[in-house]
Parts: C-alpha cells; structure tokens; sequence
C-alpha cells in the first residue's frame, strides 16, 4: 500500500514552481493564445458577449472607427489591432491593461469587458499573468529527511540518540532533484492550460545524499498531481490556500544500483512484506504557496518570478503490481464543510486487520490557518476531536478510533516531521470481524456526546476509480485503440483501475463517464455523457474521440449509487475520478509532406516554420527563445541541438522542447524536413 507501508522516510523543506503563465487565458474573454490549434493570436483578442454585440450594433462600444467585428465559428471578437509584432506583444503584455501607450483606443474597452473567472473589468490585470518568463522548471530547496518511521508507534529522528546505523545514515539527507551543476532536472506542467486541473512533474533524477555519500539516485516515471485542496490554508483564497500531492515512483530499472542502493537495503531490513519490491515511491505535498501575483516587468526584465511552498512528503516501498500515481484504497470524500464553506480534502485509509490498525493519509487534508505573513507563520487548524467511525449496514455506527486536531495535539510541525500518515489503533473491545470492517462504510466525523451534533466532514466512497495513465496526448485523427502518450513518446492504453473499500473489482459494475471539452478557444465547456453502462470492469481501456482537436476532462462515476452533479469540476475536485486528454491539432503539410501531393515537395521558407512551429511558443514561452533565439540564422547552425532536444525519443526528459509537450508530430515533421532541406539530403519524415 505504498505510503502506508514500512519504512516510510519523511522529507521536508521548500519548493519552487516556475511556469509560464502566458499561456492560460486566465483573462477570458481577452485570448492571446489558443490551446486548441497550439497558436498565439497576433493581433490578442476579445471575444463579444452578447450584451457587448449589440452595444456595438447600436454604436457604444468604445472601439476604434472602423474596427471590424471579426467570426470565429459561432463566436465574435475584435482584434486589438496595435499589437501585430512579437515586440508590441511582449511589451503591451507585460503592461497592466488600460497603461500601455501602444493600445490606448482600447482603455476604455477594457473597463467595460468583464473577466469571466472573477466578474472584474479586464483593466489593471497582466495579459502575460505573474511569471511570463518562466520556464516551466520545479525543484526542491533544503529538503531533508526528517524522520524514519520502521512501525507504527517506532519513529526516528535526529533526536533520538538511540537509532540504528542504517536509518541514522539517512536522517537529514538532502533530497533533491538538482544534477551536479545544482540545476533542478524536473519540470511541472499541466496537460490542458484553459483546464488546468491535472499537473505533472517530468523529472530525469532525484537524489538522496549524506554529505558525500549518494543514499538514493535514479530516474523516477513522470510524476502526477492528486488529491488537490482548495482549502488548505483556512484565511487564504485561491491559489494561496490550497495544497496538492503528487505521486511518481522509481522503478528498479532506474535506480543505481537497483536492490542494492543503500535506501532499497534498508527496505528490505525493516519491510513488513513478503511481495516483490518494484522499486521506490515518492509522494510529497505542496502548500503554503507564495507568488508575487502582482510583477513589476519594468523593474524584473526577462528575469523569471518563480512561485515558492513548503513541501512535505514521504520516501516508502513499491511493490509489484502497485499503481505508480496513486495509492489505491479505501478513499473518504468530503461530505459537509467544517468551517463556512470549506470541506477537507479527500483521504486514502488503508485497514491493516493484521495489526489492528487504521491509517489515514491526512498529509494534504489537515487545514492550516495563517499566523502571520511577516513573517509568515502557519498553525493546524483546531478542528477539534475527530473520530473514524465504520457504518455498518443495519447496525448503525461504532467508533473504531479517534484523535485531536489542533496545535498541541496534531501540530504543523508533527505532520511534517512525520509525513502526514496517522496510524489509528482500531477499539480492540468491539470484537469487530474483518467481514464487519469489509462490508461497513468509514467516516470521519466530529466528536460530541450528543449524536445529533456531529458533523460528518468525510465519508467514504463505495468505488475508488483511477487511471495511471491520467495526463493523455494524442493527435487528431490517430486510432485512441493504440493508446496515448502519457508516460514515454510510445502510445500506450489508458486502463481505468476500479476499486470496491479498498479491493479491486472481481465483477462488473455501473459505470458513467462524462465529458467536459473545449473545442474554441474563446468557448466555454461543452459538457457531454461520454458513457453510460452497466458493466464495467477493473482495468477496462478507455478510447475517447480523437476527431477533433480539443481539450477534454472525462469524470468517472462508479457503482450504482454514484450522482453527476450540475458542476463536473466540483465533482473531480472532490474524488479526483477523472483523466485529462489533449487531442493535438492535425494540419495539412501535403505539399511539403506527402509524396502522393500533387505540389510535393515545395520548399519550407524559414518563415512558414517559425509561423506554423515556432510563434507560438516565441510568444506565450519566451524563456525558451531567450536561450535558443528563434531565428533563421541560429537555427541553420544550432539544429543539432534542437532536434535532439525536439525529438520524440526525448519526450519523458524534462530537457524535451517544448516543455508543454504539445507538438503535434506533423509539426516535428515539418522540422525534420526542413532540416533535410537544409542539408541537401533526400527527406524521410520522422528522420534527418
């Protein structure tokens, strides 16, 4: 079971996340990128509502004369017509809208035009968002191993004089994802930039050393974003108050020295199983985030305003046929809030009937309230007694442990020393059987005398329904059947894993799956019932459409009982039962690609390849032509480089360009062949 399992070695310290934020229209109905067709808008755009159509019909919308409304599909836009070269975009992007003397006919547009996120006039806000030179890296600051934890009441820290040499070797050990340059090796990215709601962190090495003695190295599989809390930090809002966690393991075949390194020795001295190790999974929690949301680019320049947290996580033992993005088990949903509108976070709980004990992953779930910001201090939020109750058909509810979340009892400092896992001793005199346990239903609830006054904040779920293969690409028009990119360039099935209290599925069950999709860029989800069947099984593969380019979310709804709400975000949030799928854009080269093209070959002007390839990213990912400029003379000398770093075969390395990985392979295509054509050697698509 991953985290729950012995030993676990805790880490803790800092985090920093750099993206580029100039790519997620977080200003909509102001555009300038489209996620759909990978395309910057050059001129920007606002898309028309129609109160503002016919305001322009009967001329009051203040826009220059003649501005022309322009047709995208069903949608209509104008174009902010001064800003038509990468230079008037970068500097009108990085200027409060409204303050820009390149676009003053538009200032008073921008107060009467509404961000559909927030309701508040586009005026004063960054088209570029907080870090437009960001280059998409990740990486940890003095993280340390904090503890070891070998059982459930045997935990070692640096302050126990009594701790046997192999765990005293580790106990504050860096862990970092640094290479021996102190470069961070790990990029995070989301799948879909206008549904950001699935991240991943690609990351070619982590490391645990003690002074000059490597503990642990090697390459982990992608990591992948659970259980995300919007309400970790009670007084904060937005990003400010929320958490999330991420999973990655490192297989054998990736870690130096395999069951030799010293961390796999360790494991196997103080495991309690007898299964076949797999290798190593790494979960940690990212929270108490702090941005500068509000950059001033004419004092900060080109250079990059990286986001910070505190991250807190745990190194434990992967076994053989173990997911490697998620611990599966028996998962506890919110239910009702406990403060104002704010619910905890999901929670895996794994039964361990052996030793008589529940474990609650609580490592992301326990809320926190802001001391202070200068300097900034953080507290458990008192929540009070709480107690783990199973519901048992018939029966009504028994206790089966219980524990105080406050700042003496379940205190910041304890859950990051510890890693967040709580082991809960189940009331050995209810005499329960591991049927009664089995078949009742867990529930986290406020203590109180009077029943009637208790709270239920998290209540399990029947069905547990996850995919390791959550984060997909896939071009349009290629057969879904052959699978997807998701962990490597390779295409590989999608298989959704299905969970009953913590067991896999042995039999069929109800199944729905909604679609939530984006087609427009300027357009608002369409929401749409994918499937709807009565018999699904335990790691059935998924196809979804691939005939259209598109951003999609697709929701699970297992079992019988399962409800699809009005709101499919609020329902993924809340079980995190869903996967992300990019369908990348399929554009026609024939007379450049296809030998059967009456036109083939025709030339590719460097032109055309910076405008069909290179623009985009040129403008929405500046850091990457800071390094690599995008111009027709560094590539005719520097395209070595680019191509390997542009090659498929580089996909999973967070060295892969472009980071976003939302190349469609045509486009790598038409590099290949322009390249061929530059060389004066005969063109083999895929191949220089």
């Amino acid at each position: 079971m991953s985290q729950f399992d012995f030993p676990r070695v805790n880490f803790r310290g800092q985090a920093f996340i750099n993206p580029g934020t100039a790519n997620n229209n977080i200003l909509l109905p102001l555009v300038t990128y489209d996620p759909i067709q990978i395309s910057a808008f050059l001129p920007p755009r606002v898309y028309l509502s129609t109160d503002l159509l016919a305001l322009h019909k009967l001329g009051g919308l203040p826009v220059p004369p003649g501005q022309v409304v322009q047709e995208d599909g069903n949608q209509r836009y104008i174009d902010i017509e001064p800003i038509n070269t990468r230079q008037t975009f970068t500097d009108w992007a990085t200027t409060p809208l409204g303050s820009s003397p390149l676009d003053t006919a538009y200032h008073a547009l921008y107060e009467l035009v509404t961000i559909k996120r927030t309701g508040k006039p586009l005026t004063g806000h960054l088209p570029a968002g907080w870090n437009y030179y960001g280059g998409m890296e990740f990486g940890f600051r003095d993280v340390r191993v904090s503890s070891v934890a070998t059982a459930d009441e045997q935990v070692f820290t640096t302050e126990l004089a009594d701790c046997p040499a192999a765990i005293s070797q580790l106990l504050d050990a860096v862990v970092s994802l640094d290479n021996d340059a102190g470069q961070t090796t790990a990029v995070m990215i989301d799948v879909l930039p206008s549904l950001a709601m699935f991240s991943q962190v690609f990351c070619d090495l982590i490391r645990v050393r003690q002074k000059d003695r490597v503990l642990l190295s090697g390459r982990p599989y992608k990591g992948s974003l659970r259980h995300l809390n919007l309400h970790r930090i009670v007084n904060q809002a937005g990003v400010f108050s929320s958490s999330g966690t991420f999973f990655m393991a490192l297989p054998l075949h990736e870690l130096d020295g395999g069951l030799a390194s010293p961390l796999l020795r360790l494991f196997q001295e103080f495991n309690h199983r007898q299964e076949p190790l797999a290798g190593v999974l790494i979960r940690y929690n990212l929270f108490e985030v702090q941005e500068n949301q509000h950059p001033d680019y004419s004092a900060l320049g080109t250079k990059a305003n990286p986001a910070t947290a505190t991250v807190s996580g745990s190194l434990t033992p992967w076994y053989e046929g173990e997911l490697k993005s998620m611990t599966m088990g028996r998962i506890l949903l919110p239910d009702k809030p406990y403060f104002s509108d704010k619910t905890l976070s999901s929670v895996v709980c794994q039964v361990d009937h052996a030793r008589g004990r529940a474990r609650l992953d609580l490592l992301g779930s326990i809320p926190e309230t802001q001391l202070s910001s200068q300097p900034l201090r953080y507290e458990t939020y008192p929540l009070g007694v709480l107690s783990l109750d199973l519901i048992r058909p018939g029966q009504g509810a028994v206790t089966l442990g219980s524990f105080q979340v406050d700042a003496s009892h379940l205190s910041r400092e304890y859950l990051l020393q510890t890693g967040g896992v709580l082991d809960i001793p189940i009331d050995q005199s209810l005499a329960l059987t591991e049927a009664d346990v089995d078949n009742g239903l867990l529930a986290l609830r406020s203590r109180s005398a009077d029943p009637s006054q208790r709270t239920t904040y998290l209540l399990e779920s029947d069905y547990m329904a996850i995919a390791d293969e959550s984060g997909l690409y896939i071009d349009q028009g290629q057969d879904a059947s052959q699978g997807y990119r998701s962990y490597g360039p390779g295409q590989e099935p999608c298989h959704l894993r299905v969970y009953r209290r913590g067991k896999p599925l042995t039999e069929a069950t109800p199944m729905t799956i909604m679609a939530l999709t984006i087609t427009e860029s300027g357009s608002s989800a369409t929401v749409d019932r994918f499937l709807e069947t009565s018999h699904f099984y335990d790691g059935q593969p998924l196809c979804f459409p691939t005939n259209r380019a598109a951003n999609s979310m697709y929701i699970f709804y297992p079992g019988p009982t399962a409800r699809v709400s009005d709101n499919l975000l609020t329902d993924l949030i809340k079980t995190g039962f869903f996967v992300s799928l990019r369908v990348l854009p399929a554009p026609d080269y024939g007379p450049y690609l296809d030998p059967t093209h009456p036109d083939y070959p025709q030339p590719i002007p460097f032109d055309f390849l910076h405008q069909e390839l290179l623009m985009a990213y040129d403008l929405v990912f500046p850091k990457a032509s800071l390094i690599t400029p995008f111009t027709e003379a560094y590539f005719s000398q520097g395209w070595p480089f680019i191509w390997q770093r542009m090659d498929p075969a580089n996909w999973s390395s967070a060295t892969y360009m472009p980071s976003s990985r939302d190349m469609p392979m045509v486009k790598w295509q038409l590099f290949c062949q322009w390249v061929s054509q530059l060389q004066s050697r005969s063109p083999i698509p895929g191949k220089a």
